[in-house]
């Protein structure tokens, strides 16, 4: 049942066991029924989708992987470790999402832990937590609940360093709506993945899904295109298809004034970015929208997604909203009003990221 999968390339010694946690239809493993999607989302929705991008990363890096739950049965534990034991794997990752007391309206706990078995903190499973911790901390804004001890079967009968992580909370409706994010999941399974490289030394590449300094094609003389449209002008270079020095520049100023990582690699968030901020420009040419949220950057979509749902509103970068009026009324989800054009606000920010959350939370319990 377990499935061992070769890398394209040259194997590089190393072999990681991956878990998806809860079966498709383990009772009880999901979200509370959810009112904007129609819908309640199950854990496996998410688990088995991070899995999936974070295998592809972990073989286009030279190590072998192993699923211990490739389909979607809730496949035993004890079944699990043993694959994972029998097929010398080097380490074990079991991903997850938490949940608290199945309710909205409870206490409503939210954020990321990290678990290792009791009294593994200073063994090489609680390196390897530290590790992963680094990069899941650097994502989308969540509250980082800290690595933990437990005493779980996957933790216990592994014969490798071993760590489970939960990536959010089910019962929490702006981590639940997180779960069924393509571009979250994408994040986390990236975050993982350079948590695993740096536990191994092993340098991390940019994927199929990026664009970088030397690339050329169709690819690339779109992404120019994009940029054009959207002012950053290469230098006078256009769109010739090739990813040179001054493409990277103005990828790099994109990332800034949107506050990416600016890296210069046209990735998968700089993309998603790139199609927001077209979209935007686009809207500005027809009608003006009844309504709008402005975001200081993509990161903090995530963080709007269930406003943005509720209110059926216009998403609009601060890039954007600073050049324009992009909506009749405007809700500004922190960064406050000042340099934005128009003049019906609802502005919703706070001194932290937490707190603007915390009010954008409010404003919909209203």
């Amino acid at each position: 049942m377990a499935r061992l999968i070769n890398p394209p390339g040259k194997w590089n010694g190393r072999t990681v066991a991956l878990d998806d946690g809860h079966g498709m239809e383990t009772p009880g493993k999901r979200t509370p029924y959810i009112q904007e999607i129609g819908r309640q989302i199950k854990e496996n929705e998410f688990n088995r989708k991070v899995v999936q991008y974070l295998s592809n990363i972990l073989l286009d890096h030279g190590f072998r992987v192993l699923l211990v739950a490739p389909t979607d049965e809730d496949t035993p534990l004890s079944y699990r470790t043993r694959a994972a034991n029998q097929n010398n794997a080097d380490i074990y990752v079991s991903v997850h999402y938490n949940a608290f007391d199945g309710s909205f309206g409870g206490a409503d706990p939210n954020g990321i832990e990290l678990y290792v078995y009791p009294g593994y903190l200073n063994r090489p499973a609680g390196r390897l937590a530290s590790s992963l911790a680094k990069y899941l901390r650097q994502g989308t804004d969540q509250n980082f609940r800290g690595i933990k001890e437990a005493n779980f079967h996957v933790l216990r009968e592994t014969d490798m360093p071993a760590v489970l992580t939960e990536n959010g909370y089910m019962d929490n409706k702006r981590e639940a709506l997180l779960m069924i994010d393509e571009r979250f999941q994408k994040e986390v399974a990236e975050e993982h993945a350079r948590g695993i490289l740096e536990y191994f030394g092993v340098p991390f590449k940019r994927g199929i899904d990026y664009l970088s300094l030397g690339d050329t094609g169709a690819e690339v003389k779109e992404m120019q295109e994009n940029l054009l449209k959207l002012g950053y002008t290469m230098n006078g270079y256009g769109a010739d298809g090739s990813f040179g020095p001054a493409t990277e520049a103005a990828v790099k100023a994109f990332q800034k004034d949107n506050n990416l990582e600016v890296d210069g690699f046209y990735g998968p968030k700089t993309k998603a970015a790139v199609q927001i901020a077209l979209d935007n420009l686009n809207k500005g040419e027809e009608e003006m929208e009844k309504l709008a949220v402005v975001i200081n950057s993509f990161a903090d979509f995530p963080a709007v997604e269930a406003l943005v749902i509720r209110k059926n509103a216009l998403i609009a970068l601060r890039a954007v909203a600073e050049k324009r009026q992009v909506a009749e009324q405007i809700i500004v989800a922190g960064g406050g009003t000042d340099g934005l054009k128009g003049s019906n606000f609802i502005d919703l920010t706070g001194k932290t990221r937490y707190e603007t959350s915390q009010n954008i939370k409010d404003y919909l319990a209203k």
